[in-house]
């Protein structure tokens, strides 16, 4: 008997597995999108002693930080916004401005709202408003996030999805590298798994991983096993077409994954035995003896 139940077991795992760790990762990125969608619109989520980079245009009729005004900072300065120098856009050319929202380790928990300003009275640019939450810690941060793997885990949900997808393939190379060692392994004692089955006015028919032409020729006998190497029922090859060959087989309940193996033989016996009625053809080839 052909011991392929290791082969069989293992690609089976590998590929549940596959499965699961995409369909994770599928899942992990809608949630991380879902949370972007029901994100803080544009609400910056800080911890006390954190540096939140940030940038944006220069206030109208303004050249230079001093003629900055910034609006909302606290007195204590445990929240500020901290401009840090001007440079040219790298798109249109304009003048822009880069700094920092800076959090004190003791600013308390709130909302706080900084603005940016020119001194002439110009109307607000809304580019340059930044709401800012500062949370108490990460824990209480993570358990308000609008993403469930974040709530969870405290992870992040692309970093979580990444993962995911990381893992999912090398499983799913793990289990095509066992499908081809499977077919080769069961090549090498003149077997093929069974893929497409039909039924026929002569009975049930089996089309397998063989070739025709080479070991495979009409009339030849063979065994059908399950892919844990339990014998099943007799058959012997029928039809050849488009480079398929078809069995027939002595019992209907063959089913897609099982495997057929030739008996090797003489091409004349085969033909002889082809000829025989396949009651009798299950009969004299029952005793014939597995592969090992």
């Amino acid at each position: 008997m052909i011991a392929g139940a290791g082969f069989v077991l293992w690609q089976k795992r590998t590929g549940i597995l596959a499965m699961l760790l995409l369909v994770g990762a599928l899942l992990a990125m809608a949630d991380a999108l879902r949370g972007g969608f029901l994100g803080g619109g544009g609400l910056i989520e800080l911890l006390p002693g954190n540096r939140y980079l940030i940038s944006g245009p220069m206030p109208a009729k303004t050249t230079v930080i001093k003629d900055f005004i910034i609006e909302g900072q606290q007195p204590d300065g445990s929240v500020r916004l901290v401009p840090e120098a001007v440079y040219s856009g790298y798109w249109f050319g304009g003048a822009m401005w880069r700094g920092a929202i800076v959090i004190d380790p003791a600013a308390r928990e709130g909302n706080y709202e900084l603005k940016v300003k020119d001194s002439f009275g110009e109307k607000q640019n809304p580019t340059l408003v930044f709401r800012v939450k500062v949370w108490p810690d990460q824990a209480t941060l993570n358990a308000n996030a609008p993403s469930f793997v974040t709530r969870k885990t405290g992870r992040n949900p692309f970093n979580i999805a990444l993962g995911l997808a990381l893992g999912g393939m090398a499983a799913t190379g793990v289990n095509f590298i066992l499908g081809r060692l499977w077919a080769r392994h069961l090549a090498a004692h003149n077997c093929g798994e069974i893929y497409k089955l039909r039924r026929t006015t002569r009975g049930t028919e089996v089309a397998c991983e063989l070739r025709c032409g080479t070991i495979a020729h009409l009339g030849m006998l063979g065994n059908i096993y399950r892919p844990s190497g339990e014998f099943l029922c007799t058959a012997h090859v029928s039809s050849c077409e488009n480079d398929e060959v078809f069995m027939l087989v002595s019992d209907p309940q063959v089913r897609l994954g099982d495997v057929a193996c030739l008996q090797l033989g003489t091409p004349e016996n085969d033909r002889e035995q082809a000829t025989v009625p396949q009651a009798d053809t299950a009969l004299t080839s029952s005793q014939g003896r597995p592969l090992t």
